[in-house]
């Protein structure tokens, strides 16, 4: 217990002083590794404590009259432990206690014994209180669930921002070029394996497995058979209309969900660029685990000057970098570390793509803009804004008189935006 909460507190630590959850457990000089028996309890504790994050500060501050940054991320463990796992509280008190020590924090071993004792006796008034308390019930920062309110309404945002408590499901995507999706749930069967398939139209290839597992327990997941993907994320490339003999480029590629499905749908001549090297790595690695061939570029594909070679795209996938707000149950940290004013950023990096990207679609051709956010600042405004400003695009006929397909997170799939834009 000692070295799980060692651990979780000190990545829970780096992630509320403002780095993501990524960086914090990449192994790098000042994050930290998780390694051994306990790193799979750690990183359930960590991620356990940021979607109740809301709660875990609201009871911290209910024992605490003066709040002690050095051991706030100790107290939340500690308190998603006790009130979220059925851990032995007698154990997990005491080491936290130890903790302090090891922290070279003993001076406030009394003060975290102290806390965590009183939370044990006043759980349930503490619990009572917290119900009125809109972050600690909805576990999101006041912003976010206000700017939700005012976009959806109070019913459906309080749905939106509960659904972030749920375990995300494992999504596998049937390569189809290998196998059909219904012989794979036969591989799935015979394996001892439980799936449904999601309750959406338009993810023909999807499967969700009732109970996740690591990939290398996947069947078939080393030959080639089926990827991890979201059947929200999934949508992307059966909205794109691909074709075969298209010239597509996916601008955003890695880590190549999304690239891998255009060339399972269509025979196509791909290019997938993306400005970080070792994402590009993944891309890589995904097109040959599957058994795909693509062009791999790195570059910045807002700057045509670096990459583009004059010849225009039939079809064209923007997944352009947003606040990510749709896919906070699988990255918790999302919602502790974004401020509001990070929209305005994103949105002008969305701006610059669509509008440079516009340049080397053909005429007639399509272009698909996703996000993974739930903001209408990135997603039905961003499309406003770029229909006002290029007066030869329109909205194509998939999205029938909508601006564009709004994926809301629910038990199928995270939250995801798609804007199909023609050009004229």
């Amino acid at each position: 217990m000692i070295d799980i909460l060692l651990s979780a507190q000190a990545i829970l630590g780096q992630v509320l002083s403002g780095r993501s959850l990524s960086a914090s457990m990449s192994g790098g000089a000042s994050s930290v590794r998780l390694e051994g028996r306990s790193s799979a309890a750690a990183k359930n504790a960590v991620y356990g404590s940021l979607r109740h994050f809301g709660f875990l500060d609201f009871a911290i501050k209910s024992l605490m009259q003066q709040e002690n940054p050095q051991i706030k991320a100790l107290l939340a463990v500690a308190i998603y432990e006790l009130e979220f796992t059925g851990a032995p509280s007698h154990a997990v008190v005491n080491a936290a206690v130890d903790c302090a020590v090891k922290m070279q924090l003993g001076g406030l071993k009394k003060l975290v014994n102290g806390v965590l004792r009183s939370y044990l006796r006043k759980s349930e008034e503490i619990k009572s209180s917290a119900k009125e308390n809109l972050v600690a019930t909805l576990g999101h920062p006041t912003w976010w669930i206000n700017k939700l309110t005012n976009q959806y309404g109070q019913k459906q945002a309080e749905e939106i921002m509960l659904a972030s408590f749920i375990h995300p499901p494992l999504s596998l995507r049937v390569n189809t070029r290998k196998i059909s999706r219904e012989n794979y749930k036969n591989t799935l069967a015979s394996s001892a394996r439980s799936w449904r398939v999601p309750g959406i139209s338009g993810a023909s290839e999807a499967i969700i497995l009732e109970k996740p597992v690591p990939v290398s327990e996947i069947p078939g997941f080393s030959q080639g058979l089926v990827s991890v993907q979201d059947v929200g994320a999934q949508l992307s490339a059966e909205i794109l209309d691909v074709q075969d003999g298209q010239r597509v480029l996916d601008a955003c590629a890695a880590p190549g969900g999304k690239s891998t499905h255009i060339l399972e749908r269509a025979s196509v001549s791909l290019l997938c660029l993306d400005q970080d090297h070792l994402r590009m790595k993944r891309v890589k690695e995904n097109l040959q685990r599957l058994g795909h061939r693509a062009k791999t570029r790195v570059a910045d594909a807002a700057n045509l000057d670096a990459w583009w070679d004059g010849e225009p795209f039939d079809r064209i996938l923007v997944d352009a970098p947003c606040t990510g707000s749709g896919v906070v149950r699988r990255n918790p940290d999302i919602k502790w570390i974004r401020r509001e004013e990070d929209l305005r950023s994103f949105s002008e990096q969305q701006q610059k793509l669509l509008s440079s990207l516009w340049k080397v679609l053909t005429k007639g051709g399509k272009l698909l803009y996703v996000t993974c956010s739930i903001f209408q600042e990135e997603n039905e405004h961003q499309v406003e804004w770029f229909l006002k400003k290029h007066p030869d695009a329109e909205i194509a006929a998939y999205h029938g008189k909508d601006i564009g397909h709004n994926l809301t997170p629910n038990k199928d799939h995270d939250g995801f935006f798609h804007a199909l834009l023609e050009k004229k």
